[in-house]
């Protein structure tokens, strides 16, 4: 698996911080609910292994055994540490590991539809502002459903197609991917920070897609091409 392969130089090396957290200085301090303590990261960990077939136990955010069980199972099966500890190696394995279930090619005699059927986005939501009719290439609004469906949280989609009136009007460069659809930017209201922004753009690169993310303006750009910069 290619998730292997990508690791394997890191083969015994032992994440760091407690379970729950990243080291790339995220906040992910626990909220009460009910009396309990719970932690939007670890809910998103419970979520995604179980997606990738793991049993963490219930998905409410609360770090117990079976989690901590799926964890170190997860580890295993990626050649990391033991630990049960979700630090940056494991956390970035988890990305790649999530983004190549959510972004399975199509076999090779199957093509995307001009207008695939998206669950969060409607049909125009990608397109040019001014009406002209400019749209988004399928692949990339299927990464875009793919992408909300990994973090779960609402994805906006800020700007897609830009024919060059709209694209002049926003500054945009003249060789510019949103001018052919072959780009769009997009943010998660109230989540952007530098932790997410650089899981965005982990998830980008392991479905094969190019990134710039903006961390003063936070949001990211993502497109068709290879690509993985920061501009500020």
């Amino acid at each position: 698996m290619r998730q292997r392969a990508d690791l394997n130089h890191r083969k015994y090396r032992t994440d760091r911080g407690p379970l729950a957290q990243t080291d790339s200085g995220g906040d992910f301090r626990p909220q009460r609910q009910g009396g309990k303590v719970i932690n939007d990261y670890l809910k998103w960990l419970q979520e995604t292994l179980a997606a990738l077939g793991y049993d963490p136990g219930p998905i409410d955010g609360i770090a117990g055994p079976k989690t901590a069980a799926a964890v170190r199972a997860f580890q295993s099966n990626m050649d990391l540490a033991v630990d049960g500890i979700v630090g940056e190696f494991t956390n970035k394995a988890l990305l790649l590991a999530l983004s190549e279930r959510l972004c399975l090619p199509l076999p090779a005699d199957q093509e995307l539809p001009d207008q695939p059927e998206l669950k969060n986005f409607s049909a125009t939501e990608f397109a040019c502002g001014c009406g002209c009719g400019l749209d988004v290439v399928a692949p990339l609004k299927v990464f875009a459903q793919a992408l909300r469906d990994a973090f779960g949280w609402p994805l906006v989609i800020s700007s897609g197609g830009r024919c060059p009136t709209v694209n002049r009007a926003a500054g945009g460069v003249p060789d510019s991917y949103h001018l052919t659809g072959e780009a769009f930017d997009g943010y998660f209201p109230g989540q952007m920070n530098a932790t997410v922004m650089a899981q965005m753009a982990d998830f980008a690169v392991g479905c094969g897609f190019g990134v710039i993310s903006y961390p003063k303006q936070l949001f990211c750009h993502f497109q068709l091409a290879p690509r993985n910069d920061l501009r500020y």
